[in-house]
């Protein structure tokens, strides 16, 4: 399995995370798959801004393709893409949720894939990525802050709905 730089920050990240920003039997359950969304943000925000730009949405995204596309063959199949976990997995077992967790990441996945062939091209990702990006830019400043990365930005959505469907 390659490692880039975003997949061994963002897994650090994770693992650096409190215990107890993830167990279940304390106030702070609710919290953790904010936080990991959080430690996302700060991985792909650059030059120490408050917002991510479209640049950085690209980097990251690359970084992520490549890291998410562990035969090097240019596409991601949905066995790839699930099997790349920046730490919800973790948060959805402990809370009980992993079935609603790979459920919304298979919608994800159909939404992404956008021929419908099963796989992901960097193309595929790239646009839907960028739709996500203008979608989740509540102001239409061309910038997410980290309220409209968390709030808005679908994948986040759904990965938190998935774990805490009453937040």
């Amino acid at each position: 399995m390659r490692m880039n730089r975003c997949t061994i920050v963002l897994s650090l990240a994770v693992m650096l995370m409190p215990a107890a920003a993830i167990g279940q039997g304390d106030d702070r359950s609710g919290i953790a798959g904010r936080e990991i969304g959080l430690r996302i943000f700060e991985t792909m925000v650059s030059d120490n801004r408050e917002a991510i730009h479209m640049g950085d949405l690209e980097r990251f995204r690359a970084s992520v393709f490549s890291g998410m596309d562990y035969d090097d063959d240019g596409n991601v199949t949905y066995d790839e893409f699930a099997s790349w976990d920046p730490g919800f997995i973790a948060v959805a077992e402990e809370l009980g949720r992993s079935k609603a967790y790979t459920t919304a990441s298979k919608i994800v996945f159909a939404f992404w894939d956008r021929n419908g062939d099963g796989s992901l091209t960097e193309r595929e990702l790239r646009a839907a990525m960028s739709a996500d990006f203008r979608r989740a830019d509540f102001d239409g400043d061309a910038l997410l802050t980290k309220n409209e990365f968390i709030g808005g930005f679908p994948i986040m959505v759904a990965m938190r709905a998935a774990i805490r469907p009453d937040l």
